[in-house]
């Protein structure tokens, strides 16, 4: 198995290069909620939290740092050729509109449906596993990073139902 998502972020030196990191895995990567429990450990003891004056950027950061991984796992469950994509539009809700477009002209309505319908699944497998963290920053985290992929799942599902323009 490859290398640990907390040893990966500790070597990493910033949030884009551990996204880019992550993604090189494709996927191969322990990602149980202990696995997930130390990665919020290396990133917490990266950004440490506070009680006061909480800093809303490092915030973002352990969202972004939760996302990159969820979404390495999430988007094992499509095709392939249709990944980086998928990668695309949940790094950035702006770009499913075009993303979408281009995705059905390429694979049609139905197999983007079949996606939509297993990326809901494995989101939801993997909140299943977030739901194991006992409560506290690190489940707060992860909950953070999941619930904008499951938000920009939504959107996704919407642009497959309905005109695209």
């Amino acid at each position: 198995m490859s290398v640990s998502l907390a040893e990966l972020f500790r070597r990493e030196k910033d949030p884009e290069s551990f996204r880019r990191a992550v993604i090189a895995l494709g996927g191969d990567f322990p990602f149980g909620s202990a696995d997930m429990i130390e990665l919020g450990t290396a990133y917490f003891e990266r950004y440490p939290d506070r009680a006061q004056d909480r800093n809303a950027a490092e915030i973002r950061l352990g969202y972004a740092a939760a996302r990159a991984a969820l979404i390495e796992k999430a988007v094992l469950a499509v095709d392939p050729a249709r990944r980086e994509a998928y990668r695309t539009m949940f790094d950035d809700v702006v770009k499913v509109g075009p993303s979408i477009g281009v995705l059905l002209a390429s694979a049609g309505r139905e197999i983007l449906l079949a996606d939509h319908a297993v990326l809901t699944a494995a989101l939801a497998g993997l909140k299943a596993t977030i739901d194991e963290i006992p409560r506290g920053m690190v489940k707060e985290r992860f909950i953070g990073g999941i619930s904008n992929l499951f938000n920009i799942l939504y959107v996704i599902g919407m642009k497959l139902r309905g005109p695209l323009l």
